[in-house]
């Protein structure tokens, strides 16, 4: 513990911002990777149909089919081979260039899974498969394209279900969806996380003071801009759950800088107060908060990783959607609170204090060279 309390950590802000800047680099890396690959910058990032719109297929298999694990995997598995076959996507090239005079690439005219799900019950239970359409950079104003894979895949299927199962009851659609989360819902989000950042630094300036609050709101954005770069490297799905994810971590990752913060505040009057001049070592009193902080810190976030954890590994995929970005804000949001939102209270707060050193000394030493000087 002693060898805590002496650490030096403040003082190494530039080691600090190593990490953060590597994990930025490689989703950059990472982003532009995909976009060049698929020739659309949208592609960078696996934006869900939520915000992108895409297809739904439904197929009625009926629950003596469904409720059985095996034939469930055989019958998903069937219907994912053909939804992203190449010959499919050959069909759509060769399909744009005859009708349209567009060319795309096989890969932008494959389809990319969002989710599976199941729904209805008894004789009426369907598989649904939802998937991207075909990028509106490639697809023409009316949807032809995307249309047309639709139409391709469900005559396809049909044909399978027919020639292998002699079953003609089959019940199969596809249909074609706009984004379900609007440009209102976006900008919603948005204005509830300007909000969230103006409360927090407002309220943070009452309790504590202006440098704690504007590193405490960047030590905020870098939680939020973490938990994006790692959803981009690890291609996490954006959509609905990411937008709840992310007010989530606005919402949860400030409590430990508040706390390290509300401690700063405490050893200040250990150190001498709010003493004129900059007289306090504010490196060593906010070293001091930060490691009699450490061991909250490290209990609460452990404490909210299990059974955030735990629901990324036993829950559904729309679960995980939402437990991943989360998990990665917690981490972003610890490191944060004892490194980042510390380092730059100190940074602003010694410049402000040398700044008061050498307007006091400029002072004193003005004073002799014009006291009782004439006009």
């Amino acid at each position: 513990m002693k060898k805590l309390q002496d650490a030096k950590i403040v003082e190494k802000h530039w080691l600090w911002a190593i990490a953060p800047v590597i994990i930025f680099l490689v989703a950059v890396i990472v982003f532009t990777s995909f976009a060049v690959v698929n020739k659309d910058i949208s592609k960078g990032m696996n934006i869900g149909i939520d915000f992108a719109g895409g297809s739904i297929l439904t197929v009625e298999l009926g629950s003596d089919v469904l409720n059985n694990s095996e034939e469930y995997d055989k019958h998903y598995q069937k219907i994912e081979s053909m939804l992203t076959s190449d010959e499919i996507a050959k069909q759509i090239v060769e399909y744009a260039k005859e009708n349209f005079g567009i060319e795309i690439s096989e890969s932008a005219a494959v389809a990319s899974i969002s989710y599976v799900q199941t729904s209805g019950s008894g004789s009426e239970m369907a598989l649904v498969i939802k998937y991207d359409n075909i990028s509106s950079t490639f697809d023409t104003k009316n949807n032809d394209l995307t249309t047309r894979r639709n139409e391709l895949l469900e005559n396809q299927i049909k044909e399978y279900y027919t020639t292998e199962y002699q079953d003609e009851s089959i019940t199969i659609s596809t249909s074609y969806i706009g984004a379900t989360a609007s440009a209102s819902l976006i900008n919603t989000a948005l204005i509830a996380v300007c909000v969230s950042l103006v409360l927090i630094l407002i309220y943070i300036m009452i309790r504590f003071e202006i440098w704690s609050g504007i590193a405490a709101i960047i030590g905020l954005i870098h939680d939020v801009a973490m938990m994006v770069f790692l959803v981009i490297i690890f291609r996490i799905q954006i959509n609905s759950a990411f937008i709840a994810a992310l007010i989530t971590i606005v919402s949860y990752s400030i409590n430990n800088t508040i706390v390290v913060f509300d401690r700063v505040r405490e050893n200040r009057k250990k150190f001498g107060g709010n003493v004129k001049g900059g007289t306090i070592d504010n490196n060593k009193m906010v070293n001091e908060s930060i490691v009699q902080t450490l061991t909250r810190s490290i209990n609460s976030t452990i404490t909210t990783m299990v059974a955030i954890t735990l629901f990324a590994i036993i829950g559904t995929a729309s679960v995980r959607e939402f437990a991943l970005p989360v998990i990665f804000g917690l981490i972003a949001g610890f490191y944060s609170s004892l490194v980042i939102a510390p380092s730059l209270y100190c940074l602003m707060k010694n410049s402000v204090d040398k700044r008061k050193i050498a307007k006091r000394d400029g002072v004193r030493k003005d004073k002799p060279k014009y006291a009782g000087a004439k006009n």
